[in-house]
């Protein structure tokens, strides 16, 4: 198992990335940890908080970034900018590289693109996350127990695919390969999708006269834990998010058609003009705990939120 790299540059020192960083000094890692971040004011930030040994801002990375001395390199950034660093990585390089991005056909291309023959690239995808962004709310726990899905672009190695493999468990993950276009479908359903809903959401129950008016006259919220768990994902980052819409942006679309359609049948059995089936209610009802058993496979929402 490949656990033992000696120089890791971690290029995106968010939240994912610190908390990359202080999950590695957690496992006992003895690697240097580089990182590297968007502004002065998250550099100094990183440097308060001991988020990595050495950190640079992006602009002074790209001034010298001798890409060969790291045995791992870890890409945090969101899609387009993970696109953005590799179409710069030198020609028939032969590093390690994974990266955390939330969606892959743009990601696998880019990589196809630039390093081609045989190389040493596999696309990571951790399960987990916040709707919180930022270094400072790395958590040193947010890998263990969780899911990495790993995506192999044309002419990765077997032995990279291994060494990622391994640094995934080495972190407390379980792993399953998932090919880039069947990732981007799935997470349009499972990730994607919900967002967006939860944003409507939220958008549609503010924009009600009677909810605002009522709500703002009221000395506590009005609504109950189901609206809250429903729209807690509406407060993540717009700039992480935007990225996502745009590189899955066929697949958000297919899977919210077919939504709607869903939602199209609902509409026309609860048509005040005809009266409402209760056998055929609590059998939706039913079939969507079993579904949702199915789905999360039965997990304990609170220790996977």
């Amino acid at each position: 198992m490949k656990t033992d790299f000696s120089k890791i540059l971690i290029y995106g020192l968010g939240m994912m990335g610190a908390s990359l960083s202080l999950a590695l000094r957690k496992k006992n890692s003895s690697a240097e940890i580089v990182g590297v971040v968007g502004s002065p004011s998250s550099k100094e930030k990183g440097i308060r908080l001991k988020s990595a040994d050495k950190i640079f801002t992006a602009e002074e990375f790209s001034k010298s970034p001798d890409w060969e001395s790291y045995d791992l390199i870890v890409f945090g950034v969101p899609v387009n900018t993970t696109v953005e660093v590799i179409s710069k990585l030198p020609s028939g390089f032969k590093g390690l590289l994974t990266d955390m991005g939330s969606t892959k056909q743009e990601i696998t291309h880019a990589v196809e693109s630039v390093l081609t023959g045989e190389h040493r690239y596999i696309s990571s995808h951790p399960m987990c996350g916040s709707e919180e962004s930022g270094l400072e709310f790395a958590n040193v726990d947010l890998y263990e127990n969780r899911l990495c899905i790993l995506t192999r672009p044309k002419g990765a190695t077997d032995e990279a695919y291994s060494e990622i493999e391994s640094f995934w468990k080495f972190l407390g993950m379980s792993t399953t390969e998932i090919p880039a276009h069947d990732h981007d479908k799935i997470l349009s359903y499972v990730s994607h999708v919900p967002h967006l809903i939860s944003s409507l959401m939220t958008n549609w129950v503010w924009e009600n006269g009677c909810v605002r008016e009522f709500t703002q006259n009221s000395p506590l919220p009005l609504t109950g834990g189901g609206f809250r768990d429903m729209t807690r994902i509406a407060g993540s980052n717009p700039k992480m998010w935007s990225p996502i819409f745009s590189s899955n942006q066929e697949e958000i679309y297919k899977a919210l058609l077919d939504y709607k359609d869903r939602l199209d049948k609902l509409l026309s059995e609860l048509s005040p003009e005809k009266p409402l089936d209760l056998k055929r209610w609590e059998s939706f009802m039913e079939q969507s705990r079993i579904d949702r058993d199915a789905i999360l496979k039965k997990q304990n929402d609170s220790k996977n939120p």
